[in-house]
């Protein structure tokens, strides 16, 4: 008789506080939103993008924060060890700030997955950006 495959229950849901980060980085961004994101931040927060150390401290992290241009195409909110978050999103790295008003210039589009850690205090200690270039496409299998 062959194996029958087990029905499995889904994992839990990621805590609270998790899903509250993960719905003011997908909202739309109000003049609340990062005082909102501040107060689950901790103070020791380090951030990382690309492995290199971009922000020691939380006063650090408020300084470089922008807020991402376009709304995620992928967020995974975990509940192991104190619960993590994972965005995907997709933008455009043009700075237009550097062109005069109504220059037109094409958008150089890079993918990036931030991973928010958090600990058992309920805050984030560690955020890891990863940027690479191009879009998203899918492989095609040989």
């Amino acid at each position: 008789m062959p194996l029958q495959s087990a029905a499995t229950a889904p994992p839990p849901p990621p805590q609270a506080y998790v899903r509250a980060v993960a719905n003011l980085l997908v909202e739309d961004e109000t003049a609340n939103t990062l005082k909102q994101l501040s107060g689950y931040v901790a103070d020791d927060v380090r951030a990382y993008i690309n492995d290199k150390l971009v922000s020691d401290g939380k006063a650090d992290w408020l300084k470089h924060y922008v807020p991402a241009p376009n709304r995620p195409m992928a967020v995974s909110a975990g509940w192991q060890n104190n619960g993590s978050l994972m965005v995907v999103d997709l933008f455009d790295s043009v700075d237009r700030s550097k062109h005069s008003r109504g220059f037109i210039a094409d958008p150089d589009y890079l993918s990036r997955v931030t991973l928010y850690q958090f600990g058992p205090d309920h805050k984030i200690h560690a955020i890891r950006t990863l940027i690479g270039g191009g879009f998203w496409t899918r492989p095609n299998p040989q």
